[in-house]
């Protein structure tokens, strides 16, 4: 598929969808404006301890990685439209305590209604951008887009948030809760007020729980995603690690996800086009999760030049996450009853941060 017919897809969208995939710019902006910059922050700006730093942003990744299965199983009862709108509000409220606050209360206070805001609409959107796709090929085409959206707004959001925080870190909260409450009431006025199927799911919220467990080909996808997750957080988690201990270890972290966002801006519709028209999904999938792992080989084959390396490794992650990635996202709906997608996108991203975090402590 030539790059003219996903813009003849993208105009035959619905506003909703159409909405929902620029989302994916807008949220990563504000996000990455300044998620980034938030221990440097607390550790030089409010003199805080590295423990208490720590804390404040494990506290931001567990409420959301933790929660996503809960803020799913929301969406599905209270409606998508619903749910999106709170979680842009709540975002935007951490946003701001984040950029006020100078306790370490407040500062928990804010990561928590930061990472549940993610967990509340993440899951959700997903649910309604698939229920928007009439066919396979068309959610494909769409979580692509939106791929390369995120991508977008992870390469702009720092760039953005360095500048402002050289300002002052309280104004970047606020212009960044600023755009979330604008996004909060754009999705108010977009998107259609309405359940998916208009159905609510039944029975306790356990119980529905242990029925997505029960799932096995459901289960047996989320095991396959999880490869990807553990293998592409290492990004964020193992990789900066080890880049602490090269010369010019700041500039070349900054680097590697500039590197790593411009591969997902630039390729992911060219990836996208390739796996339309040769390889496939299941060997796209195999062969994304391949190029990943092999990515790992790049330190000690280029261990005499460390930096070709990291950059050598970072360029097959990317490479390989552009080939998956999108198409785990597209795939999960022919698993999931239509009643219940957040919940499994929810189950699906709770479980895939579970496995990234234990892969880390191997």
């Amino acid at each position: 598929m030539s790059r003219a017919s996903y813009w003849r897809g993208w105009q035959g969208m619905s506003p909703a969808a159409r909405l929902l995939i620029i989302n994916g710019l807008a949220f990563n902006l504000g996000f990455y404006m300044m998620m980034p910059f938030l221990a440097q922050h607390m550790g030089s700006g409010l003199g805080l301890a590295g423990w208490a730093c720590g804390l404040v942003m494990g506290m931001r990744v567990f409420s959301q990685q933790g929660l996503f299965l809960l803020g799913g199983t929301l969406g599905d009862r209270i409606g998508y439209h619903t749910a999106i709108v709170w979680g842009c509000l709540v975002r935007s409220l951490g946003f701001v305590l984040l950029g006020w606050a100078e306790s370490l209360p407040i500062l928990l206070l804010a990561a928590a209604l930061t990472g549940f805001a993610g967990a509340l609409f993440t899951p959700c959107a997903q649910a309604y951008l698939a229920s928007e796709c009439s066919t396979p090929s068309q959610r494909q085409r769409a979580f692509a887009l939106h791929n390369l959206a995120s991508q977008a707004g992870m390469l702009l959001g720092p760039l953005v948030g360095l500048t402002l925080t050289q300002q002052s870190y309280a104004l970047t909260g606020l212009l960044a809760a600023s755009l979330f409450a604008l996004l909060g009431m754009l999705q108010y006025r977009v998107l259609p007020k309405r359940l998916v199927n208009n159905q609510t799911p039944h029975g306790a919220i356990l119980s529905q729980w242990r029925d997505i467990l029960r799932q096995r080909p459901f289960m047996r996808f989320t095991l396959l995603a999880g490869s990807y997750q553990i293998l592409f957080h290492q990004l964020y988690l193992a990789l900066p690690a080890h880049i602490q201990s090269l010369p010019d270890a700041t500039h070349l972290l900054g680097g590697v996800f500039t590197l790593s966002a411009v591969i997902g801006v630039l390729l992911q519709l060219p990836a996208s086009r390739l796996v339309e028209r040769h390889l496939g999904v299941p060997l796209a999938m195999g062969l994304g999760i391949g190029l990943m792992g092999l990515s790992y080989l790049a330190l000690p084959l280029l261990a005499p030049w460390p930096t070709v390396g990291v950059l050598a490794q970072v360029a097959l992650l990317s490479l390989g996450s552009i080939l998956c990635f999108p198409l785990f996202a597209a795939q999960l709906p022919r698993d999931a009853p239509p009643d219940q997608l957040a919940s499994y996108y929810g189950f699906y991203a709770s479980a895939g941060g579970c496995m990234a975090l234990f892969g880390n402590l191997l």
